[in-house]
């Protein structure tokens, strides 16, 4: 981590050395987010970490969700950006990391080889998903199980821009699903095509396709697909629709294992400061390719939830959320055994520096 905060200032000097140069329209933003959080989770797990989730994380705790710190900088032709992130979402999603990358939330540098177009290489923020790791950034406070079991962040390399004023689309060369740390000698790749029909209107389509095993095994190619589309339904209505589907090679057989998972995803802003979210979703795992639940038994698993914002300034959101599962299976591990069933109520105080 120290080396980490060392190199920060550094980039910081070199960025602002170069903004400071009147010839250049470089631009240099410092900024930051905190979300803090204290969740109570039903099953009340011995151990207080949650099962199958990773925001919110802990059970009866105080605790810090995300803090970020990042600086971003962009000219006619050339952009970066580093952030430094701690928190128990990084300790959730990045445990398999070296400890030196678990505190980098984004490390990237690109520049524009057209007029429109962009390439990217480091470490950012995934392709996959309609929700982000940052709370404020989604309709709800807590992440989809399909969020939560697809990338958060991806290490590589991107080309990305538009093919008309509608339609976008990014294509990726990365290590894998969501590591940075190198698992193999295989790259994965991915594309993301975006169509933007009105201002009101999304439909997006990424893919991943890569070898998930190490070396050691034989291959297990995994091919997956994200799709979602979001409409504002009325001026103060909007949704989104999800659904994911999977396929990975089974070990030493052609056959391939699938899971697949939908969510409808809904808010309505009440009142310039209020805000009510909703949400929707069933995720199926039954050869436990993604989900393993550490009993004979598959995940199989329906959730709602809902949450009411409160934006005390246009900076500060303060959110309350209640979220229920009922799975096919006893696989939630409570302080009386294994249940079908598991459910929290959280709230957050989000914080953004921008």
């Amino acid at each position: 981590m120290k080396a980490c905060v060392i190199a920060a200032f550094l980039m910081a000097d070199v960025v602002l050395a170069h903004a400071a140069d009147p010839s250049s329209n470089a631009k240099l933003s410092v900024g930051g987010y905190v979300d803090v959080y204290y969740a109570f989770a039903f099953t009340r797990p011995p151990s207080r970490d949650r099962s199958f989730t990773t925001q919110p994380f802990r059970h009866n705790e105080f605790n810090i969700n995300v803090a970020l710190i990042d600086v971003k900088y962009t000219a006619d032709n050339v952009r970066g950006r580093f952030a430094l992130h701690t928190g128990t979402y990084a300790q959730s999603n990045y445990a398999v990391e070296p400890p030196l990358l678990q505190n980098i939330h984004e490390a990237s540098a690109g520049f524009r080889p057209g007029k429109s177009w962009w390439v990217d290489m480091g470490i950012f923020p995934a392709h996959i998903g309609f929700e982000s790791a940052i709370s404020k950034d989604n309709w709800t406070y807590s992440r989809s199980l399909m969020a939560d079991y697809s990338p958060y962040y991806e290490a590589g390399l991107k080309l990305s821009g538009p093919l008309s004023e509608k339609l976008t689309l990014g294509v990726l060369v990365m290590n894998g699903w969501q590591n940075i740390h190198e698992t193999n000698n295989d790259k994965a790749f991915g594309t993301q095509l975006q169509f933007k029909p009105n201002d009101s209107a999304l439909l997006n389509w990424s893919t991943f396709v890569g070898n998930e095993a190490p070396d050691s095994q034989a291959s297990q190619v995994r091919i997956f697909n994200n799709f979602y589309g979001q409409t504002s339904l009325r001026r103060n209505v909007d949704a989104a629709i999800i659904f994911d589907i999977g396929f990975q090679k089974k070990p030493s057989v052609s056959q391939y294992a699938s899971w697949y998972t939908g969510a409808l995803i809904g808010r309505v802003t009440v009142s310039p400061t209020i805000r009510i979210g909703g949400r929707m979703e069933y995720y199926a795992d039954n050869d436990q390719i993604i989900i393993v639940t550490g009993t004979p038994d598959s995940f199989q698993t329906f959730g709602v939830s809902v949450n009411l914002d409160y934006a005390v300034s246009d900076n500060f959101l303060f959110r309350v959320e209640g979220r229920l599962f009922d799975s096919k299976h006893k696989v939630y591990p409570s302080s009386t055994g294994l249940r079908r069933n598991d459910g929290f109520l959280a709230t957050s105080f989000a914080l953004s520096l921008y």
